[in-house]
Formats: structure tokens, sequence, C-alpha cells
């Protein structure tokens, strides 16, 4: 069973967490939008496809933070 904690981050969060690598960021806007603008180190996952892709992509013992360019 999989067990989902949704909350939201601040900048300074993310800012820690991409320096540490504590977590597997990934954008799920579509190829055209993630290719003009992304966070480093980001994954491409289209929110179409994420419930799809995600379970093979990504690390389940890792935490995962999601975003769009709304939320930039």
């Amino acid at each position: 069973m999989l067990t989902v904690a949704v909350r939201e981050i601040q900048h300074r969060e993310l800012a820690r967490m991409l320096a540490s690598g504590d977590a597997q960021i990934v954008d799920v806007l579509p190829s055209h939008e993630y290719n003009a603008a992304h966070i480093k180190g980001a994954v491409q996952i289209p929110l179409g496809h994420i419930l799809r892709d995600a379970p093979n992509s990504l690390d389940r013992t890792r935490p995962v933070v999601v975003y769009c360019r709304d939320s930039l």
C-alpha cells in the first residue's frame, strides 16, 4: 500500500532539499514547456501521465516534490 502525504513547501525548504539531494523534483508540465525552463535536476512527468509513469520512474523511499510553472 502506498501512503501519500501532501503538503505545500516554501522556496527555502525546496532549496535545502535540492542542495542536500533529499528529494526528487518532478515537473508536471508538457515537454515543450519543460524544455523551455525547469528547475535543474527536475525530471519531467506530464501531469496527464503521472499515475502511469511515477511508480516506475521515482524512488518510493525518497520524498517527491511536484511543481509546475504556476508554483514557481
